[in-house]
């Protein structure tokens, strides 16, 4: 069989699975790039080969013998069973990629399909360290930057790290790297989920952090491990129950019980902030001063990496305990210190708006109504478009929750209100 005409993506695809050539060795056949045939077996590209590489499939299906042949042509007949993935669908064959710095449903989408393609190769993947190490360099360079991008971004720029990283381990590799693949997937996996979450994406966000989890535990990275179960517990405190996001907080400890780590001292904090919110104080405060230990042993780290744990970061989950339970000034005074610290960190923006939205809470707690709302609007109106999404919009309302009935006809409440309303409509 000769096609005699231009080759589609999911072709391309359906005759590496025939010839059951590694997703390196059809690339390099090809002369393409690895993270082409990735698009391809993802379901996120329809793209026609280029004339050399038409050529070069049309002679290799020339060359391969009559099983191949049938087993190409079953492929495309079937197609779900190439490669587990599904034919691309029409709307996609010509659909552009999103624009880096914005997001809409067809980013959603192409997330939902390469969630589901890691989630199959995790359980089910031989490549190189050298490649290894440069898959690992460039997550760590994702993390490095994540707390100073927009999320919207970092879903648009993570995408193709965690499908390149699929597209090498569809085979199951040496367990050395298949342990260093999967905290790769683990630690991308993560980003996308907090970016998500930061949106307000939240059965998606929850479905990432359980693939994050899954590829953790195919590790016998403990840490690691920690660090999945610590960040998932942001997503029920500020989305659903305290009780699940008290659930993780402490599974994340259990992984590393009395060891000083980021991820200890992280899901002690949350654990505490979670607490608070429930109204247990005393429970609050032991998890608080175990934070608060644990981050003294760590010592302070001046970097805003992401998942680092340090004095920043612990003001910011103690301004949120104190807030949570009604303890207005030592919050204030919490809460001056973080802002201090921050304005040393240009560019990390979300945090610093976090905080100023748990002052205005604690405003709007002693009844000084027109200072909560003075302040959350300017939160609102100060902050770039592309950092204000759900998670502080959701904070904003917070204020206004506080203030309840104490707020009917004020005109400040009101234009508060109209800006929560607005933020909400924009963030959607």
């Amino acid at each position: 069989m000769v096609l005699g005409r231009p080759w589609t993506g999911f072709e391309a695809v359906a005759l590496q699975e025939a010839t059951r050539k590694s997703v390196r060795e059809f690339a390099a056949h090809l002369g393409i790039e690895m993270t082409t045939v990735a698009n391809w077996r993802a379901g996120l590209s329809a793209v026609t080969p280029r004339p050399l590489t038409q050529e070069l499939l049309d002679t290799l299906l020339v060359q391969v013998g009559p099983e191949v042949r049938e087993r190409f042509e079953q492929i495309l007949v079937e197609g779900e069973a190439a490669l587990g993935a599904r034919r691309l669908p029409a709307r996609r064959a010509t659909a552009p990629a999103a624009p880096v710095a914005s997001y809409d449903a067809t980013l959603f989408a192409r997330l939902d399909d390469a969630r589901a393609l890691v989630d199959r190769t995790v359980a089910a993947c031989t490549v190189g360290p050298v490649m290894v190490d440069l898959m690992e360099e460039r997550a760590a360079g994702r993390v490095l930057a994540y707390t100073r991008t927009p999320p919207a971004q970092v879903l648009a720029t993570v995408l193709p790290d965690v499908l390149e990283v699929q597209a090498v381990a569809t085979q199951r590799q040496p367990a050395a790297i298949q342990s260093r693949l999967s905290e790769v997937t683990a630690v991308l996996g993560l980003l996308i989920a907090d970016a998500l979450m930061k949106l307000g994406q939240i059965e998606r966000a929850n479905f990432w952090y359980g693939t994050a989890r899954m590829a953790a535990d195919d590790t016998a990275n403990l840490r690691l491990r920690a660090r999945v179960r610590a960040q998932h517990a942001m997503l029920p405190y500020y989305y659903g129950s305290p009780e699940q996001a008290v659930v993780l907080a402490r599974a994340a400890q259990a992984q590393l019980p009395e060891i000083a780590d980021d991820a200890t001292a992280l899901a002690a904090a949350a654990e505490a902030r979670a607490l608070a919110r429930l109204g247990d104080s005393a429970g609050a405060d032991l998890a608080l001063n175990r934070a608060v230990h644990r981050t003294v042993e760590l010592g302070d780290t001046p970097t805003d990496e992401a998942f680092r744990f340090g004095e920043k970061r612990l003001l910011l989950y103690q301004s949120g305990i104190l807030t949570n339970l009604g303890r207005t000034d030592a919050a204030r005074r919490v809460q001056e210190q973080a802002l201090q610290l921050y304005r040393m960190s240009p560019g990390v923006v979300v945090d610093p708006a976090l905080i100023e939205l748990d002052t205005a809470i604690g405003y709007a707690l002693d009844g000084a109504v027109d200072e909560a709302c003075e302040l959350a609007a300017q939160v609102l109106t100060t902050l770039p478009p592309e950092h204000r999404t759900t998670i502080v919009v959701r904070r904003a309302a917070a204020v206004v929750d506080a203030i309840g009935d104490r707020g009917r006809g004020r005109r400040r409440v009101e234009e508060l209100r109209h800006l929560v309303a607005a933020g909400t409509e924009a963030a959607r």
